[in-house]
């Protein structure tokens, strides 16, 4: 219940600021932004992963090399 106050108090200060015709393009760009933001969040996770990854291949590769010069196999 009180979300839903919370909710229509925002709107209305909404329209008095920007106006009722505004209001659907502020929301379209700030839904456009956000898409953005999270496009953007996801490709970073993506490359952050695949770096660790590569990283994590290069150690085991570098262990592995190491465990054969020292005669460990």
């Amino acid at each position: 219940m009180a979300f839903e106050n919370v909710l229509l108090i925002v709107l209305l200060i909404g329209v008095v600021l920007f106006g009722a015709k505004k209001l659907p393009e502020l929301a379209r760009a700030l839904g456009k932004a956000h898409s953005e933001f999270e496009k953007g969040k996801r490709e970073s996770t993506r490359e952050a992963s695949t770096e660790v990854n590569n990283g994590m291949l290069k150690q085991n590769e570098f262990t592995s090399e190491s465990r054969t010069d020292n005669g460990i196999t």
